[in-house]
């Protein structure tokens, strides 16, 4: 019996176990729903549907059950209607805190500032078992509903094996301040305190917070500080928001819209400027309000509030959004004024090709060079010597490798900026990720996001990305100048300032990369639910360091290193195989031991392939040795524990036959 979502999890060790199962959704009207829990019940062949209570019971009658658990999502009583019949073991299966006014359980333990939330079970009003989960510091109520999930699930694992049931009890907390001494959840954000009450509700697709400016009395929602930091200095000291080009044209640009012919509105220019309450278009979410709306081509609303969540994300003030993160390098490399074939780029060698692709469709002409064995990051031994010896180089590519922050940063950063040299940071796998870098003006140590301080920063949200859409990208930095004209390239270059009859000339031979409105839809949803992938990504890695541990035959393998302070978010676990061993040996044997999972090479040498070698080339032998001893491992965000524990054992099989053959070394195919 479920009242949300939330129990979705729940669902996996019920399938693991072969049970007979009929799901009940008892959502009310003004409820969540348990749309996603439904599907899920479908996809393992249980029974579902949604009743009210009174119907339910009937029909829990006529199943007659061993066993009934609720699983509710504040409400923690068993349902009344349910409750008659000795016969049957009824439990209550919940998670989080009770608090008078919290809008869900994982509110309460954020808000209050606990440095442990759990799930309970309970049985007549008894607690019979509990499990704790950590409240992170920059934990949201979306995150933490993924722990109690899977806390939810292991406890009622061991009910159904008949295991014996503890309780586990948090260390006493001492709750100080404000937040601690609450005994109900508050309505709004204060003045005084705010992100506490930001992180709680942080729980898309749920409204955000609010603050209301007591001037106007007008309700702004509040999703992250940088938002509230504005909300501050643009509404409260200068006492309202400023409308940037309302009513104004793009006459000078002519981005052209699908609506009617007319060219498109400029937008706010303030991407961190908070969202009116007032302006909330309603129950409909992004893809319906876009089919809705008859606006599904370019540069519409959801374009422009997708670009805007980008921004926030890699601390850029500026963004554009395009239709893959290739068009997205080929557009920040025309801003950045690539266009001959004497503007030389240094680019990594161990990287997709899609940024050395991007300065050859420029014009230009990219130099791959190596990267270190840790983060497998460009090193700032090779961004040193690669200027030493070439000056035709007009700027230097970055690539973090796998959501890992690259390792000599900062280094690389002051080197571009003492030589006058752009710096573009490729972070199409590794935005959200944070690094660790010297204050200005302190030199103390701060963390910024990955791409915030590059000249131009370019990320895909292509569908395995930390935010995906299916194909897309996007060009980011802190000078709206050089954003604005990686749009103009990627919007087919149109005249300026020739007026709005003239919309069909052009200045330059530029690309049509704009990204769709529907796609934008898709990213906006996806956006909100960074949090839960960064989250499941770092659980996922933690996982491989875990059980490699436990494989003998694994000891000496090498897994991806980042820098200390740095926050990578892992959207790839990789692996060095020991003693020159082939990767592509070892993969290949275990897929076809394992034809059900899949194990990926490291990326091919730029440098080795015949397309981007010249005599400013060098050899890279870091890139070459990843290429050779890598293994990229399966990790998708819905792999759970047990996944990667089997992956991790088939690894282990696969590692021992080739070691074993004789042959563990062999060359590469190519």
């Amino acid at each position: 019996l479920v009242q949300d979502d939330s129990a979705a999890a729940c669902l996996a060790p019920l399938a693991a176990r072969a049970c007979q199962v009929l799901a009940i959704g008892l959502a009310k009207g003004d409820g969540p729903g348990c749309s996603i829990f439904a599907r899920r019940c479908v996809e393992l062949g249980f029974s579902f549907l949604a009743s009210s209570e009174e119907a339910a019971a009937r029909v829990v009658e006529g199943f007659k059950p061993d066993l009934t658990v609720y699983v509710p999502d504040k409400e923690h009583a068993f349902p009344e209607a349910l409750a008659a019949g000795d016969s049957i073991e009824k439990y209550v299966l919940s998670a989080g805190a009770e608090l008078a006014g919290s809008p869900w359980p994982e509110f309460a333990p954020i808000w209050l500032g606990h440095k442990f939330s759990g799930a309970r079970l309970s049985k007549a009003g008894t607690l019979v078992a509990s499990s704790l989960v950590p409240v992170g510091v920059a934990e949201t109520a979306a995150t933490l509903r993924m722990k109690h999930g899977d806390a939810k699930a292991a406890l009622l694992g061991a009910l159904l094996d008949g295991a014996e049931l503890s309780v586990e009890v948090a260390p006493k907390e001492e709750e100080e301040g404000l937040a601690g001494a609450a005994k109900e959840a508050p309505a709004a954000i204060s003045l005084e305190w705010v992100e506490p009450l930001r992180a709680a509700h942080n729980f898309p697709p749920r409204d955000a917070a609010q603050v209301t400016d007591p001037a106007s009395g007008e309700a702004y929602f509040i999703e992250c500080m940088e938002q509230f930091q504005e909300f501050r200095t643009r509404i409260l000291q200068e006492g309202g928001p400023k409308e940037a080009n309302q009513g104004a044209y793009a006459a000078d640009t002519h981005w052209y819209s699908n609506v009617g012919g007319t060219i498109v509105k400029m937008g706010d220019s303030d991407i961190h400027m908070p969202a009116r309450v007032s302006d909330k278009g309603g129950p409909e979410r992004y893809c319906s309000s876009a089919l809705a709306s008859g606006w599904i081509g370019v540069e519409g609303p959801h374009v422009k509030q997708f670009e805007k969540q980008l921004a926030r994300i890699c601390g850029c003030s500026a963004a554009c959004a395009v239709h893959s993160g290739t068009a997205a390098c080929y557009g920040a490399m025309k801003a950045l004024g690539v266009e001959e074939p004497s503007h030389h780029v240094l680019v990594p060698s161990f990287t997709c090709a899609a940024c050395a692709d991007a300065v050859v469709h420029a014009g230009g002409t990219p130099i791959p060079i190596d990267c270190d064995m840790d983060t497998f990051g460009v090193s700032l031994e090779a961004v040193r010597k690669g200027l030493d010896e070439n000056k035709n180089v007009v700027g230097v590519v970055i690539a973090p490798c796998y959501g890992v922050p690259v390792r000599d940063y900062y280094g690389i950063y002051q080197l571009c900026k003492e030589r006058g040299l752009w710096l573009c940071e490729d972070a199409c796998e590794s935005y959200g990720a944070k690094q660790a870098v010297p204050d200005p003006v302190s030199g103390l140590p701060m963390k910024v996001a990955v791409g915030a301080l590059a000249t131009l920063c370019v990320i895909s949200v292509r569908s395995e990305k930390m935010i995906g859409v299916g194909e897309g990208g996007a060009i980011l930095g802190n000078d709206a100048t050089l954003v604005a004209r990686a749009k103009w390239w990627c919007s087919r270059a149109p005249c300026r300032g020739v007026g709005l009859w003239r919309v069909y000339e052009h200045d330059a031979v530029g690309q049509n990369f704009r990204l769709p409105e529907m796609l934008a839809a898709v990213g906006c949803a996806a956006a909100e639910m960074l949090p839960v992938m960064i989250e499941r990504k770092k659980n996922i890695h933690s996982w491989y360091e875990e059980f490699i541990a436990t494989h003998e035959e694994l000891k000496g393998l090498k897994l991806q290193k980042c820098s200390d302070g740095d926050e990578p978010v892992w959207w790839l676990t990789s692996a060095l195989l020991p003693n020159k061993m082939s990767g592509e040996k070892v993969g290949m044997q275990l897929m076809k031991d394992y034809p059900d999972i899949e194990i990926r090479p490291g990326f091919f040498p730029l440098g080795s392939m015949g397309i981007f070698k010249s005599k400013w080339a060098k050899a890279c032998p870091n890139a070459e040795a990843l290429y050779h001893g890598l293994v990229c491992l399966p990790s998708s965000h819905q792999l759970t524990k047990p996944d990667i524990e089997r992956v991790c054992r088939a690894l282990a099989d696969a590692f021992q036959k080739v070691a074993s053959s004789g042959d563990a070394t062999g060359s590469d195919s190519s």
